[in-house]
This record gives structure tokens, sequence and C-alpha cells, in this order.
């Protein structure tokens, strides 16, 4: 596996696409000090302009150096239909495009596994965006039984069904959990701190 340590690059001299490309096939630390110092800074500015950050940029600067070696390694005929920046910058697009993509996934299915209980908020909470939000942070402090309880109600589970999934001992029990575990929810929310700070200015 090749590994790029930024931070240890020397000067370096101008190197042709042909002296790149031949110096990446021996790991010249020269040639990989000049691909740094030549191209990092487009890649950079990729991240940076489409909502990533400095060590985001370090992350797909190192994977996109990880394709380009494994591209010219293993294809003894390898050739550049492009400049080799424009080479460099199309497979960081690339990666960073799918980095997004994953993220944007990864929180699709985070927000469904906490599914949104409505309740009724104090005034000023019109905002839904601002009511989630709220909900979504309080909701991973309530005890993991109130979180699948609220969770199995949302998918319209039936309460007798619930405690039988869950253990418990009737539905009886199961009806007053959820009414202890809304409440638990609703009072966690007011202690947050963008709550108090939003009835603070009315």
């Amino acid at each position: 596996m090749l590994v790029l340590r930024l931070r240890n690059f020397n000067s370096v001299n101008s190197f042709s696409e042909k002296e790149i490309i031949d110096g990446i096939r021996r790991r010249d630390n020269r040639v990989l000090s000049y691909v740094y110092k030549s191209h990092y800074s487009a890649i950079l500015n990729l991240v940076l302009t489409n909502s990533g950050s400095e060590d985001d940029a370090k992350d797909i600067f190192q994977e996109t150096l990880i394709v380009v070696f494994k591209n010219i390694r293993e294809k003894a005929d390898f050739n550049l239909s492009s400049g080799f920046q424009t080479y460099m910058y199309s497979i960081a697009r690339l990666l960073w495009l799918k980095t997004i993509r994953n993220r944007k996934e990864d929180q699709k299915r985070l927000n469904e596994s906490h599914p949104y209980i409505d309740f009724e908020p104090p005034k000023p909470f019109n905002d839904q965006d601002i009511r989630y939000s709220l909900y979504q942070r309080a909701y991973r402090t309530i005890p993991e039984d109130c979180q699948e309880i609220l969770r199995l109600t949302v998918d319209g589970v039936s309460q007798k069904d619930i405690a039988e999934k869950l253990g418990f001992r009737s539905e009886n029990y199961i009806k007053k959990r959820k009414h202890f575990c809304k409440q638990y929810l609703i009072d966690k929310i007011k202690e947050d701190p963008e709550f108090e700070n939003r009835n603070d200015t009315m």
C-alpha cells in the first residue's frame, strides 16, 4: 500500500508527465513530492468548496494517489488521454462525490433508525427542522427500552405485540411505559440548550 506523508516533502524540481509516471512506478519520493506540491491545492479547493474539510482533502488526495499509483503500476502501457493534473482532479472529484453520497446515505439511515415522535411543543417551536433536531438529540439520551417502544409505536405495532416482542409483563404495562417514555423524551427536549435559548429570546 502506498502511504503518502504530506508533511515530509522537501523542495522539488519540475517533472514531465512521463517522468511523473515513471517516478510513481519507482515510488520516487521526489516525484511524489512534486505531485503534492503541484496538485494538492486544486484538490483541497475542490473539497473545501463542496462541504468538506482540510482533513477530508488530505484523505481524498491520499486515496487519489493510491488509485493513480495502482493504475500506473498495473498497466504497463498506461497512457494519459489528458494532462496529469486533469487526470488527478477527475479521480479526486469522483472519490469526493462518492464520499458525499455515502455520508448522505449514512445520515438517512441514522434518521430512519431514530423515528420522529411528534409532540406538542411550547411556542415558538413551529420550525419543523428545529423540532426534529431537538427530538433527535433527546431521543438518543432516553433509555433503550423507551427508544424501542417509541420506534415500534411509530411503526404501527400494537401494544400487545410490543409487550410480547420486548418481553414485558402486559399490554397495560406497555401503555404506562409508553406514556412515561414520551413524557421523558419531552422533558429531555426541554433541557436542550437550544430549547432554552429560544425561550430566552421570547
